[in-house]
């Protein structure tokens, strides 16, 4: 097996659980890394080894020893640092969200295609195993209901993802939402909190509530119930649990991750065993699925048109909240001249 080796481009906490899980992932290997500030590039390479370390992303992408780069430095510098990867022919791991304005993620997407280069959206939930059995157990849910504490900006792409393009297979057809800014977070968006309905073309619905910082412990940071004509099936737990229901007196099976949530600080290595080949949010399996993608020369489950849909849908989320209204989705994608979603299986 040919190692495919990788430049890391911003060296944060999240690039540090990436490079954990790539020491796991059979043939991947990272050997550079950049960060505007250079020391902590160069902490990385020190922890993690390679060949060096700089605070120029040019000079990994102008690199022929590489293949391919994780680029994770938040979602203004996405799309400029995934067109320069594209245009030096770079697969591209890219962190969620994939911009802040449309128009930057139909640009990077149109580098991406035009440059044939393998790109895969960082949504890993949609490959965490509960999900992966969520689907399974009830694949068309006439009613889906999601829940969220944290920031819009940080946590409403991944669920929004699962709704989209792995609970519902129908096109979104309307969206209505109401919110407002009330934990001063997300100042730059029309809302930090919102209850939305997004209704589909098959005549499903799904309601989202994204809650800002009022945890609920007994749901955990996010969950997920699926309604079906005869069942539910409930994810908890951050996607720890899977549970199916059919009747009212208890789970007629229940699939629960009893491994560790967190690693106490300074136990670098813990993070590995619980988001990496043991874990539960799909972490690990994002980087395998990209380097699977790279040698056989196929789509890697999350695309970069998944990145822009998803951006699509926030932004109707808001137009509803600023507006009042309800939104006619395809009337809405109409904005854009490339808009279509690509529909997941």
């Amino acid at each position: 097996m040919k190692t495919l080796r990788f430049g890391c481009i911003g060296c944060g906490a999240i690039a540090q659980l990436h490079l954990l899980n790539s020491k796991y992932v059979p043939g991947m290997a990272v050997t550079a890394y950049a960060d505007a500030k250079r020391e902590k590039a160069e902490k990385f390479l020190k922890e993690f080894g390679g060949a060096y370390a700089t605070e120029n992303p040019k000079e990994i992408f102008e690199d022929q020893r590489i293949d391919a780069v994780l680029i994770q430095t938040g979602e203004r510098h996405h799309p400029a640092l995934g067109i320069a990867a594209a245009k030096a022919g770079k697969h591209i791991f890219m962190e969620k969200p994939i911009a802040v304005v449309v128009e930057d993620a139909l640009t990077l997407e149109t580098e991406v295609r035009r440059a044939g280069i393998k790109f895969l959206m960082g949504f890993c939930n949609r490959l965490a195993p509960a999900v992966q059995r969520a689907k399974n157990l009830l694949p068309n849910p006439w009613m889906t209901l999601g829940q969220c504490t944290d920031t819009i900006a940080g946590q409403a792409c991944h669920n929004l993802d699962l709704v989209v393009h792995k609970f519902h297979d129908a096109p979104l057809a309307t969206v209505y939402a109401s919110g407002g800014h009330y934990y001063n977070l997300d100042a730059h968006l029309p809302a930090d909190s919102f209850a939305a309905t997004l209704r589909f073309a098959d005549g499903s619905q799904a309601c989202y509530l994204q809650h800002g910082t009022a945890y609920n412990a007994l749901l955990g940071k996010f969950s997920f119930q699926l309604f079906g004509k005869d069942r539910c099936v409930y994810l908890a737990r951050r996607f720890k649990e899977c549970h199916l229901s059919t009747n009212l007196d208890a789970p007629d099976h229940s699939t629960i991750f009893n491994g560790p949530d967190f690693s106490p600080p300074n136990a670098q290595l813990h993070f590995a065993d619980v988001r990496g080949p043991h874990g539960y949010m799909g972490h690990y399996d994002q980087l395998v699925a990209l380097c699977e993608a790279i040698r056989n020369d196929t789509e890697p489950p999350m695309t970069v048109e998944d990145g822009r849909h998803v951006l699509q849908v926030e932004k109707a989320i808001f137009e509803s909240i600023t507006s009042g209204q309800i939104v006619d989705y395809e009337n809405f994608l109409s904005r854009w001249k490339s808009a279509q979603p690509r529909k997941q299986g």
